[in-house]
């Protein structure tokens, strides 16, 4: 190639597109693991909303029974496990007692403990 004329050699041009394609290889490969971690985390936060409102419906449970429950699958299933202990220094006897359960997840084995507030009719 003379001085006078102008232009890229065939080696400049395909330095170049190697270049272009590893910048866009990279730039699509942080797409897609993107769309990835937006996929997953949509489907933890469904799964954390569903295991909250089963926490909320079973905490309710006990005392209201005309309440509907917030969702109609049935991944959770509620156990109760007894009443708690009285509190070994109580001024008057009490209608409303702690009761322990488990909310259990037969699918996956994921189990959550909480505790409700029982309602007797008679005092202890």
């Amino acid at each position: 190639m003379t001085d006078t004329e102008k232009g890229f050699t065939l080696l400049e041009v395909l330095i170049a597109l190697t270049i272009t394609a590893m910048v866009l290889g990279g730039l699509f490969t942080l797409a897609a693991g993107s769309k990835q971690l937006a996929v997953r985390t949509q489907d933890t936060l469904t799964e954390t909303a569903a295991a909250r409102a089963a926490v909320n419906f079973a905490m309710l449970d006990n005392q209201y029974r005309d309440i509907q429950p917030a969702f109609s699958q049935e991944r959770f299933t509620t156990e109760s496990h007894g009443l708690l202990e009285d509190p070994l220094r109580r001024t008057q006897p009490m209608n409303d007692l702690l009761e322990s359960f488990q909310l259990i997840n037969p699918q996956t084995g994921e189990q959550i403990a909480g505790v409700r507030w029982v309602r007797s009719d008679l005092p202890r």
